[in-house]
């Protein structure tokens, strides 16, 4: 008698754990240190239970870059979208992104092994401009709906992109009331321009 075909088993272990413990390990050593048998290890599980979950590594640096896509961008604006509230306040919301986490440091690290590794693979390059993409798109749009022209809604959104983006990137300690500063300066020079454009 035949005996039955054994199925796959399936890893104890979520997904979300493999994949976030597969970004520390980015953000450490790049994307080559993301190997299958020091991840499992540092999960407490063998490499049968990696190939559980994903076929091959390949599959598992492109699950990665969805999740990144997903966690850093497409949940959090989906999320805001949903928040009613004026668009002056959805501003100040975007202008307090660096400060949304507690771990923001080391998620700008992950996010910049990303971006290092799109250097030198496209499918890390493609998705890194998706994220880019998005994420400017959306804050064009919440200048727009407070009143700002096409023009300067695109340059104030890339003013503010790299100002979210760069206050967890760079290096050195900045204090509360720098970071206050730096936010008020932005928005009352947003709302003053704002105003004069209104009066014109």
């Amino acid at each position: 008698m035949a005996s039955k075909a054994r199925k796959p088993r399936v890893s104890r272990i979520e997904e979300d754990d493999w994949i976030e413990s597969a970004f520390d390990m980015l953000a450490n050593g790049g994307v080559a240190a993301v190997r299958v048998e020091p991840l499992a290890d540092r999960l407490g599980v063998t490499k049968g239970a990696f190939y559980a979950r994903y076929p091959t590594r390949d599959a598992l640096l492109a699950a990665m870059l969805e999740y990144w896509r997903r966690v850093s961008t497409v949940d959090v604006l989906t999320a805001f979208a949903e928040i009613n509230e004026p668009p002056v306040e959805r501003l100040r919301r975007i202008l307090d992104l660096p400060f949304r986490r507690a771990d923001v440091r080391n998620r700008a690290r992950m996010e910049m092994a990303i971006r290092i590794w799109a250097h030198h693979d496209e499918r890390a390059a493609k998705t890194m401009a998706e994220i880019d993409a998005y994420r400017i798109r959306y804050f064009e749009s919440v200048l727009r709906a407070n009143g700002f022209a096409a023009p300067e809604a695109e340059a104030r959104a890339f003013l503010i992109y790299a100002y979210v983006v760069a206050d967890g990137s760079l290096p050195g300690a900045r204090s509360p009331a720098l970071r206050s500063r730096v936010r008020q300066f932005l928005s009352t020079e947003l709302d003053n321009e704002n105003e004069a454009q209104q009066t014109d």
